[in-house]
């Protein structure tokens, strides 16, 4: 499987570590549509990732993030 550019790995971490893991309870509708659906497309993207390349990110991300989105145990 073809590796994703450091770029691109860089660029998923940022939106992992800016994830708010606590979205689930926000009052506010369209501040929980924001998070549930930056969540969903991060989810979307790493589904189609290799082994390989979950590990390039997961060294970039916070524990917590990295931990929410199953990249670090």
């Amino acid at each position: 499987m073809h590796a994703i550019s450091q770029q691109r790995a860089e660029k998923i971490a940022r939106n992992i570590n800016a994830m708010d893991t606590s979205y689930q309870h926000i009052d506010n509708r369209r501040s929980w549509r924001f998070w549930n659906g930056l969540d969903k497309k991060l989810r979307s993207i790493l589904s189609t990732l290799s082994p390989e390349d979950k590990n390039v990110i997961a060294k970039m991300c916070e524990e917590k993030e990295g931990k929410y989105f199953g990249l670090k145990n």
